[in-house]
């Protein structure tokens, strides 16, 4: 199951690791976006583990816990660096001091530059592997400054290659064939499938990097519709893209949904996780997950599931005869 960083052609394991949780609690337009509190030795200890079994990537933005999750990430990674592949972000305006981010956004070269130069010395290394636009939306005459920004940082060798984090497919067709990005980051997990980003990931050769994998932790099978997260949690925030769980409780539709297709995810005496993880790469080559986690146990699950690769085709169209049945259920 190896896989490279789309048209870069950079080595990558099929598995990264997800490290906003790592940034411990911040604010985003004022309300939590953080996991709660976080053990610092427990994150170092989890990308330890990663390393020694061949998982090699790993994403964070600048502002996960405004620039903490980079500075424990960089500080993991002395004197590993060489075996590492790092996917950072880019764009969103914050205040370190605060722990504050803002909705607003810049994206004009010189900011792009700067940031770029701080995260490089938060993550105490002289290049980034994959840089990233973190803002979703952008005009098209902002994207092709990006591109032109971008450029000039990879000549320089600041950055070896660069995406984007978006949900908008449009811009990231526009992205795709104006740039020599390498990839889009997007959502994709077993109740949130995404056709039509999978299907241009792999008409352009890049690679599909997948965010909230195991839709917000919903997806492990721990939480229940008497599950209740308090607002330091960004579950219970009341963000309103929050999709999997309102006023800190699980959708009761998407938990119905993961118990109509539990026992195939579990198959092969897979774990919960595992088997979201297999769906995932039983949908496209491209296809490259970050879930998140917050202790070395949670990181050696999730790298526990290389090793039983993706789901069947089988497997894969009996899961969409299910949840193709329950499209009629109402989200709320």
């Amino acid at each position: 199951m190896d896989r490279t960083l789309g048209r870069s052609q950079i080595p990558v394991s099929p598995l990264g690791l997800g490290c906003w949780a790592m940034g411990g609690n911040f604010t985003l337009d004022g309300l939590s976006d953080g996991w709660g509190e976080v053990d610092e030795r427990e994150s170092v200890a989890g990308i330890h583990a990663a390393l020694e079994r061949g998982v090699n990537f790993f994403d964070t933005a600048d502002v996960y816990g405004t620039g903490h999750s980079e500075r424990v990430l960089g500080r993991a990674l002395k004197g590993k660096r060489h075996e590492a592949v790092i996917a950072t972000k880019f764009g969103y305006t914050y205040d370190e001091t605060t722990k504050e981010v803002f909705t607003r956004y810049n994206v004009t070269p010189d900011y792009i530059r700067y940031a770029c130069e701080r995260s490089l010395q938060r993550l105490d290394t002289d290049y980034i592997d994959l840089y990233q636009i973190h803002v979703g939306g952008l005009r098209p005459d902002e994207v092709e400054t990006v591109i032109d920004a971008l450029n000039d940082l990879r000549q320089e060798g600041l950055i070896r290659t660069y995406g984007w984090s978006t949900w908008d497919t449009a811009n990231a067709e526009l992205f795709a064939e104006r740039s020599e990005a390498a990839a889009i980051q997007h959502v994709l997990n077993v109740l949130s499938d995404n056709k039509e980003m999978l299907a241009l990931c792999e008409r352009h050769g890049l690679a599909s990097i997948n965010n909230t994998p195991l839709a917000m932790g919903l997806l492990s099978g721990k939480f229940n519709q008497d599950t209740r997260f308090n607002d330091q949690d960004v579950r219970g925030s009341g963000h309103d893209w929050v999709a999997y769980f309102k006023e800190g409780k699980a959708v009761p539709s998407f938990l119905a949904k993961l118990e109509a297709v539990r026992e195939i995810l579990t198959s092969e005496d897979r774990t919960l996780v595992q088997g979201a993880l297999a769906w995932i790469w039983g949908r496209s080559r491209a296809a490259i997950p970050i879930p998140g986690f917050k202790t070395r146990r949670q990181a050696e699950e999730l790298i526990g599931a290389v090793a039983f690769g993706p789901l069947t085709a089988g497997q894969m169209n009996e899961i969409e005869g299910i949840l193709g049945s329950m499209c009629h259920i109402p989200v709320m």
